[in-house]
């Protein structure tokens, strides 16, 4: 290809990008030749582009326009022809221009500008806009789409499934903390990114912050989830990185933003239930959306319900108490070391240890090993409790005559837990300081365990085993018990919890001109939120 007055573009990636597909040569045309000379322009301003790609298809004859938008063609052989001009952003334009033998012919390309598609832009976690392929972090965006097609329909559902998320909780019952046992209702649920713990992952609501659950937990509190109607959120946003230099510690794990349907117009209506063997969910949403007044507004509404799934529906969780050789003691699951009946030990407030055990361990349903009588509490636990979810959500957005956009928003949310199901036996607190469990030889409870079994030199059969209790009943030291000072043949106790959540927030963002007439963009945001909670908890305090 002959190029003649050729200029080196400031945009590289079109010169490349154009010149890697036309890096051709024409023929020479000794004669019956001219030339022509093109200019490129804006069709809307008349504006004069650069590195618009002008070329002669048929005679390979081609090359960029210039600074002032113009760009000669030589040695075009005489006749008709047409000339194309081409640029990112704009459509194709194409005239027919005669060259006479000798001459120059002066064109004109005007090129309407068009729409140009990029990569979606996700903004979370900076006020600056960039393409999240530019961006040092890996965004992750779920938009209502993609949620239905995961069989998301709630948001702790989009986070269980989500690789760069572990230790979700809000499904059965809470045992949060292995020092705090159900310190957290079991309608809570939280985003844990990268295992790194709850409090860990900062939750965003619309762009701006949520108040933690009312639970002092030892892992760290964190945001419930599942006070967000599912029918009005849009799309969740997740930044798997960490943000604590912009957030705080508080997103060391990363950031998950949620984001209502803000633009939603019409009325719709969704159902859900899903079965389970003994148990099931049922859903039930409604939301609307459209214009009041000059502004746009969306309420959003749903009611959810969870069946009861007790512990003795599933027959794996209520395994007896065996010992294999070469397996752990800490492999058996829902049976406590701390029994009922107890142990007591004598002459010394010696915690785990026992001088007399409990002769009826077995007829009470225990497993006698080592110095206690292992408690099986499984039973009365629920996989899923019993629960109800009520949510409401509305916003109104607008716009005022300056062009100052506005955002008003509000959320409610009431979780009810009403028959809350533990064990009838809790350990007494403190746990290991027997020596307030004194029991005296003048104690009737002592008095009337030696009448029934160390009245007599004779032996009691203790398990595998042969006891005499007589001397123990005869002498004259304390007794320090070990247990459970309630019994635990049932059955479980029953206690309500409820937790409930709202939030009020507001914002308004625009441009005005400040000192210098220089052109400034304004964001301002104010919520309120609150969050309060019932966690009942039954406990043994014997001091």
């Amino acid at each position: 290809m002959k190029i003649r007055n050729s200029f080196l573009t400031r945009n590289s990636f079109i010169t490349m990008l154009a010149g890697a597909a036309l890096l051709w040569t024409g023929p020479a045309q000794a004669q019956g030749t001219g030339a022509v000379a093109a200019t490129v322009v804006d069709d809307a301003s008349g504006q004069a582009l650069e590195s618009a790609l002008v070329h002669i298809e048929a005679l390979d004859l081609g090359g960029f326009s210039g600074e002032q938008g113009r760009f000669n063609l030589d040695e075009v052989p005489a006749g008709e022809h047409e000339l194309k001009a081409e640029l990112i952003g704009y459509s194709q334009a194409t005239v027919t221009v005669m060259v006479q033998a000798g001459e120059t012919t002066e064109v004109e390309l005007r090129l309407e500008p068009s729409a140009f598609l990029l990569e979606a832009m996700a903004v979370t976690g900076t006020a600056f806009k960039e393409s999240p392929i530019n961006l040092p972090y890996a965004v992750t965006t779920a938009n209502r789409a993609k949620l239905k097609e995961q069989g998301s329909p709630q948001p702790v559902d989009f986070f269980k499934n989500l690789s760069a998320s572990h230790g979700v909780i809000g499904e059965r019952s809470s045992w949060y903390n292995a020092n705090q046992a159900a310190t957290l209702s079991e309608s809570i649920a939280n985003v844990n990114l990268r295992g790194l713990g709850a409090s860990r992952t900062l939750v965003l609501f619309n762009g701006r912050r949520q108040t933690y659950v009312p639970a002092r937990l030892i892992g760290g509190r964190f945001v419930d989830v599942n006070a967000i109607p599912s029918i009005a959120l849009d799309r969740v946003e997740v930044l798997k990185e960490g943000a604590a230099a912009i957030y705080g510690s508080d997103a060391v794990a990363g950031v998950a933003n949620f984001l209502t349907r803000s633009d939603f117009t019409g009325f719709e209506v969704s159902g859900s239930h899903e079965y389970l063997a003994g148990a099931g969910d049922s859903d039930v949403g409604a939301i609307w959306g459209g214009q009041l007044g000059g502004a746009h507004a969306v309420v959003a509404g749903e009611w959810r319900k969870r069946a009861e799934l007790p512990s003795t529906e599933r027959d794996y969780l209520l395994q007896p108490w065996y010992i294999k050789p070469g397996e752990s003691l800490d492999q058996r699951v829902g049976w406590s070391s701390l029994g009922n009946p107890g142990t007591f030990a004598v002459g010394a407030p010696a915690p785990w240890t026992a001088a007399i055990h409990a002769p009826q361990c077995e007829q009470f349903g225990g497993f006698r090993e080592s110095w206690t009588c292992r408690f099986r509490y499984q039973q009365y636990e629920n996989l899923i409790e019993e629960m109800s979810h009520v949510r409401a959500f509305t916003e109104i957005n607008g716009a005022l005559d300056n062009g100052t956009e506005y955002h008003f928003e509000g959320l409610w949310a009431q979780a009810d837990i009403p028959n809350w199901y533990t064990t009838p036996s809790y350990p007494p607190f403190p746990l290991t300081d027997t020596s307030i469990m004194e029991v005296a030889p003048d104690h009737p409870g002592r008095e009337a365990f030696c009448e029934d079994y160390g009245s007599t030199q004779d032996s009691v059969r203790v398990g595998d085993r042969n006891v005499n209790y007589y001397n123990e009943c005869q002498g004259g030291d304390n007794w320090y018990f070990n247990g459970r000072p309630f019994g635990n043949s049932g059955p479980g106790r029953i206690l309500g919890r409820d937790s409930s959540t709202w939030r009020v927030a507001a914002s308004a963002n625009g441009d005005f001109a400040s000192f210098g007439d220089r052109e400034t963009h304004f964001d301002l945001g104010l919520s309120y939120s609150r969050t309060e909670g019932n966690y009942n908890l039954p406990g043994v305090y014997i001091e």
